[in-house]
Order: C-alpha cells, then structure tokens, then sequence
C-alpha cells in the first residue's frame, strides 16, 4: 500500500536582508533549503509542497518582497516547481519614502533531474529561475535571461544517532554567481560559483517530523534558518539571509 502524504502550506519569513543581489524569496525554490537546490536519495514523502513567503530588506523606512511557491515530483528522478515574486523597491534607501518605483511582479519555473545515486550520495542537474517578469518598458511578461540558473549539485545524507545530516555542494550560473557592485566593462559574461550547505533534522517535535537547522552560502552570502513543525503537513520557516 502506498501512503501518499500532502503538504498544503507553508507558511515562510526570512528577516532583514538588505541586498539586493538576487530578487529570490528565501524557501520558494524545491527542496528544503533557503536559497541553494538540494539532492536526496530517495523521493520526497509528499506529493507537492506550497506555500508563502516575505523578505524584510528594511524596515524603516518599510521594503520587502514577497512570493509564493509550489513544487512536486513528477515521475520517478524529476521534478518541477513554480513560483511568483513581488519584488522589492530597488530605489536608494534614502530616497525610499518618496520613492514612485513600482516593483515588478515575476512569475519563475525551476526543473531538477536527479542523474545519480549511490548508497547516501545522489548527485541532480538543473535549471533554476526561468523568470518572465512584466516591465515598465514592454507590454505583457518577458524572458529575462539573467537570471537563468544552471546547477549541479551532490549531496550526502548520514545519521547521526537520532540525528539525521544532509550536506550539499554545489556549482551554478547566474543566481549563484558572485554580483558586482561596480558595472561590468564586459557584459556578455555570465556569473557563475559554488554554493554549500547543510541541513539537520532533530528530535525536537519528532512527532511531527523533527525540528530543522539549515545553514548555506548560496554564492552571494550566508544564510541560517529554522523549520519549525506546527503539525506533519504545516511549517513555519524563519531565517536571516546574507548576514556576513
């Protein structure tokens, strides 16, 4: 008999984060991480995962953005998600409160194919942040090739007595490219670096799937979160991204 579980939210925030080097809402990508893609062995336990959530880039005067997310595995090593970002004013934060500047409202799909397996090793390839945005400049949603994020990504689970570790290292494009403060003489090049990161399931509320400890450097900054169980289908996710 196969039990299928379902995961109807998630409820998400991730707190003061004042760059504006990539336009991703922490937790809305697949997987379990903030910002950087994950592997694991075996399938997930749920047959989609959804949810919301906020960024708070300043809080005085008052920015944000926001997004919501879907995602599901589609066959046996594949799968999809989903998300939708309103983006956050990039006017200067001195200027912020006179700011006219309407956000763009971008809608992203990301695709994962996991290509390897080996006792605790697997090993997925994919394409993060096919981003259509609107724009001010053009009617209807545009491509934004920018942002197009190829990755690869090896991961190792091991149990540590009643604790459960996963790591993560990895190589992308785009997103997971280091952003440059002063413009690019050369414009045609395109970013590209590692990230890492690793994820601790505890005992704490284990009866509810354990209490979650999740650290990252997603190619930009470092980022530390929690995933708190309100029941085996409900999260409330917080963390602080790109605190260095």
């Amino acid at each position: 008999m196969i039990r299928v579980l379902f995961l109807f939210s998630i409820l998400l925030f991730s707190l003061l984060d004042i760059s504006f080097a990539a336009t991703r809402v922490a937790y809305t990508r697949p997987g379990v991480m903030m910002k950087i893609p994950f592997s694991t062995v075996g399938r997930s336990p749920y047959l989609f995962r959804t949810g919301f959530g906020t960024e708070f880039h300043n809080l005085s005067p008052f920015n944000s953005t926001a997004g919501i997310f879907f995602d599901m595995e589609v066959g046996k090593n594949f799968s999809v998600g989903f998300s939708s970002v309103q983006t956050a004013d990039t006017t200067n934060l001195a200027n912020l409160d006179v700011s006219t500047y309407t956000p763009p409202v971008e809608f992203g799909f990301h695709l994962q194919q996991r290509v390897y397996t080996y006792n605790d090793i697997s090993v997925s390839i994919g394409l993060q942040d096919i981003v259509f945005k609107n724009s001010e400049s053009e009617s209807g949603l545009s491509l934004s090739p920018k942002q197009l994020s190829f990755f690869a990504v090896v991961s190792s689970a091991k149990s540590l007595g009643s604790y459960n570790l996963q790591t993560f290292l990895g190589f992308g494009t785009g997103g997971f490219g280091a952003q440059d403060s002063l413009p690019a003489t050369d414009s045609t090049g395109t970013p590209a670096g590692v990230f890492a990161g690793f994820h601790l399931n505890t005992p704490f509320f284990n009866k509810w799937g354990g209490l979650d400890f999740v650290g990252e450097f997603d190619g930009i900054g470092i980022n530390v979160g929690l995933r708190i169980p309100l029941t085996s289908d409900y999260r409330l996710n917080i963390g602080f991204t790109h605190i260095d």
